[in-house]
């Protein structure tokens, strides 16, 4: 796997770069404006995503991005989804013109993350409760994943708490099944479609994939077994190999997600830590492993293209970012 220098662009630092066709979006907070995009081929700004504020089309405080084949998801706080038309951005129709559709998480729904299915409805992992909280937990939040729309809410249960060697809390941890359903909960989530969905748990390499018509889990993939931190009531985790799956994509073929971490026992021993990139069939299957470049006195981060056949190197420098490219061959 090649990397080539690809382009570069005249942004800040402080945003994060998706990577979608010939397309160049670059998210940021913080200002008056959510970020903008660019043409990946020759640098031009095309147009600003999104205006901050409190209006239905604007957003007031921007907590994930999304971009699909049609359209631009902007995540507002934890339990807001604002569509916009892909169309209407890339044609720079004036911001306040641009329609919006919003959904919103059932107040009584713990959410944790949230992903937007083609038919509308959103699928979403549930978070255990706070303290306060702990008498108030109904039927719906019991469960681990739930699916709300127009038919109501429909909650499943996708985690096997006993088969995890989580040790038993002490007056000063989280209970053991409250914290891995934290890890699981906090995770990133990625659809084919309205019927599958692929989970990775936080601070953690463990994948499973969900059948959404169902709600049944069809595959599970563990390479860490979760274990405590040594932080006080703390809904963290870690593993031997501190591996985390740090960033997830799917296309109808493939899941590819890259993962951080200590990639064998000699890595351990020295305490290198590393990045590679990991593709797996919709069973779960491995098909490739690609490991990252040190990227050396380069500042910046490697991010996964959305239609998952590529990987970028994200440079920041004075004069803004350099993109560094490699095809997977998938």
């Amino acid at each position: 796997m090649a990397i080539r220098s690809f382009d570069r662009y005249s942004i800040a630092e402080s945003g994060i770069c998706v990577i979608d066709g010939s397309v160049l979006w670059y998210v940021e907070d913080g200002k008056d404006d959510c970020g903008a995009c660019y043409d990946l081929n020759t640098g031009e700004k095309l147009a600003v995503i999104a205006r901050k504020g409190t209006a239905a089309n604007e957003i007031n405080e921007l907590t994930g991005f999304k971009v699909t084949e049609d359209a631009v998801m902007l995540y507002e706080g934890r339990n807001t989804i604002k569509t916009f038309a892909k169309k209407d951005i890339l044609d720079d129709i004036p911001v306040e013109e641009r329609k919006v559709v919003v959904a919103t998480a059932p107040e009584n729904l713990w959410v944790s993350r949230m992903a937007k299915l083609p038919n509308g409805s959103v699928l979403a992992t549930i978070r255990p409760p706070f303290e306060f909280e702990k008498g108030k937990v109904d039927e719906i939040n019991k469960k681990s994943v739930a699916i709300f729309g127009d038919n109501g809410v429909k909650s499943y249960e996708t985690i096997l708490y006993d088969s995890f060697d989580v040790k038993k809390a002490s007056d000063t941890q989280i209970d053991a099944d409250d914290l891995i359903k934290w890890t699981y909960a906090q995770g990133l989530i990625e659809t084919k479609g309205n019927d599958k969905a692929v989970f990775a748990a936080s601070d953690q390499f463990i994948l499973y994939t969900l059948d959404l018509n169902n709600g049944e889990v069809v595959n599970e993939k563990r390479y860490s077994s979760i274990r405590r931190t040594e932080e006080e009531m703390s809904f963290a985790t870690t593993n031997d190999m501190i591996l985390s799956v740090q960033a997830l994509q799917a296309n109808d073929k493939y899941i590819v997600c890259k993962v951080e971490g200590y990639l064998s026992k000699e890595d351990k021993e020295i305490e290198l830590r590393k990045e590679a990139i990991f593709v797996f069939d919709w069973n779960l299957k491995p098909v490739k492993k690609f490991e990252l470049p040190d990227p050396e006195e380069k500042m910046g981060y490697y991010i996964i293209s959305n239609d998952g056949s590529s990987v970028y190197f994200c440079e920041y420098h004075e004069e803004g970012v350099t993109l560094y490219k490699a095809d997977l061959g998938i």
